[in-house]
This record gives C-alpha cells, structure tokens and sequence, in this order.
C-alpha cells in the first residue's frame, strides 16, 4: 500500500475515531480540512475524498463487495474513471474493515459506561455584584459538588443529542458537558440570591448551596454525596465620581 493512500485510511479513522462514525457523512468539508492539516495529504487527494463522502460512497463500503466491484460501484455512483474508483475503492475497504468495524462497535458508549462507573466532582466558583444605588457588594460562594451518575444521566437532553451525533464521547467530554450545564445553573441560582431583595443583602455563608446542586442533579439523572462550600462578601464599596467633594 502506497504511503499516501496509508496516510489516508488512517486520517480518516482517526477522524471517526474521534468524532463518531456519521461524521464523515455529516461534515465532509471538514473532514477534508482535517486531512490536510493533520495528516499531510495532498489536497487533490483530499478533494477527491471530500468528492466521494459527498456521494455517500463510505455507506456503500459496509457490503462484502471485493475491491473490484466496489470500484465499478464507484463508477457508475460518482462518475470517476477507473483510476480514480479504484483508489477510493482500496481505502473506503480498508477503512471499513471487519476489524474496525468491530473496534467501533466495541468502542460504542463506553465513555458513558466509564463515567457512571465514577463520582462526579465539579468545583464550582459563583459571583455575584450586588448594587446597593451608591455603592455596590461583590459577593462570592466557592463549593466542591459530588455527585453520583444514575441511569438517567443517559435520557439528560443535551448528552443524549451529544451521544446520537457522537457515541465515541469520551467521559472527559461527558464530565465537561455536565460541569458547565452545573456551573450555569448555580450561576444563575447564586445571582438571583444575592440580587433578588432591594431591601435586604444576603448573607452569602448561608446560600443553600447543597439544595441547588440536589435539585440540578435530580434534574439530570444525579443523586447529591456531598457539598462543601464557603461564601462571603468583599464588604459595601461607595461609587464615585468626579466633582463629588
């Protein structure tokens, strides 16, 4: 196998090894722009990959045709000559190979297997200013949130559109799907307790911190182990301005 068409099947795998096995149908000018950034295959072989994934010839690759009668395939599909058919044909069966194929279904959902199988810690950090018309508090509440994946944390809308688009997820990428969906929701949850009352400035050591990570994990398919947090106030800060005396 020539060194460029080796380059080739491997670019590509890498590709679907990292972004799911529709990816290639879903973003092929993408995938062409991977190849010659990462890989160092020349642009008119690129092209003519991009040119195949528009014509969906890595659908037709799963048939047990032998290389000849996927080249005539790809003939008659993509109106190639048979120079052409016969280089795709070699590297969209080798890309699609039992092994792989194999490799791929082994690989499916198995960053979500990893992260159920752990504790979910996230460190959140909340601020809030609060304006008091001639001055203003900043307020601050720093936590350390774990929680315990359920069997529901697979049904949460977001991870499960994630998951549809890429079942290779790893659990890093779940953790950091979670940890900003938690990190908003305490954002928001901490802005509106310092800011809600006009009349009254909360006490920040006393924002129920735990109640709110508890109601965003049964939310998304998590059960609260534990909540540690400190919160306080850099104390009132008088606005000034100039010509004031």
């Amino acid at each position: 196998m020539a060194e460029n068409t080796y380059k080739v099947i491997s670019g590509l795998k890498e590709i679907i090894d990292e972004n799911g096995p529709d990816y290639l149908k879903r973003e092929p000018y993408k995938v062409y722009q991977k190849l010659i950034a990462n890989n160092n295959v020349d642009k008119k072989t690129a092209g003519l990959i991009l040119y195949a994934l528009i014509n969906d010839v890595q659908s037709m690759a799963g048939t047990d045709m032998d290389s000849a009668q996927f080249s005539k395939k790809i003939q008659m599909e993509c109106s190639l000559n048979k120079n052409a058919a016969d280089h795709l044909s070699m590297i969209f069966i080798s890309l699609y190979s039992k092994e792989n194929e194999e490799e791929w279904k082994e690989k499916a959902l198995r960053g979500l297997k990893q992260f159920m199988e752990e504790k979910f810690i996230c460190k959140w950090e909340g601020l809030a200013v609060r304006d008091e018309g001639n001055g203003i508090v900043d307020c601050y509440y720093e936590a350390e949130i774990i929680l315990s994946p359920t069997k529901e944390v697979a049904s949460e809308s977001g991870l499960s559109e994630l998951l549809k688009r890429n079942p290779f997820m790893t659990k890093e990428a779940i953790s950091r799907h979670f940890e900003k969906s938690l990190r908003d929701y305490m954002d928001a949850e901490f802005e509106e307790y310092c800011t809600e009352d006009d009349y009254y400035q909360p006490v920040c050591e006393d924002f129920a911190v735990d109640r709110y990570a508890s109601e965003w994990g049964k939310k998304n398919g998590f059960e609260l182990i534990s909540c540690d947090g400190i919160g306080g106030d850099g104390g009132y800060e008088p606005k000034f301005r100039k010509g004031w005396y």
